[in-house]
């Protein structure tokens, strides 16, 4: 959470998690113990999720910003928080380089055959759109 702090900005932690490797869990090490039981493998997607599903749930009617890397800028975060809390969630992410953006897909036209577009028109790469302003940065 962001929050000012004598008139500074403050990054607060409102829940963290340790990530086993599945290998380090499969081998029952000491390492992957909590009080002599082994913990579950969850990935580091899943642990993301999980927790700010918790945080969202305390605060029920504040919107959700989350600002990400471009690791966790996609589906594997989105859809599982999006789907537990709805349309409060909103991820800030930054782009890789070479993701392939595409426009928003037409509207179903009356007894089109086929299922619906996925998606839109092609738009370019994050690259070819940050050539187009490149001038101006």
């Amino acid at each position: 959470m962001l929050k000012q702090v004598k008139g500074r900005w403050a990054c607060l932690f409102l829940d963290f998690r340790l990530y086993l490797p599945l290998k380090t869990i499969q081998a029952k090490k000491e390492t992957a113990t909590i009080r002599g039981d082994v913990v579950p493998f969850q990935t580091k997607m899943a642990q993301a999720a999980q927790m700010l599903i918790a945080i969202a749930e305390h605060f029920s009617t504040a919107p959700i910003l989350t600002v990400t890397d471009s690791w966790f800028g996609n589906n594997g975060l989105w859809k599982p928080v999006y789907k537990a809390i709805g349309s409060r969630f909103n991820i800030l992410s930054r782009l890789r380089c070479n993701n392939v953006l595409y426009d928003r897909p037409e509207k179903r036209k009356p007894k089109q055959r086929g299922r619906n577009k996925k998606y839109g028109q092609r738009l370019g790469s994050a690259t070819d759109m940050a050539k187009t302003v490149q001038q101006k940065a």
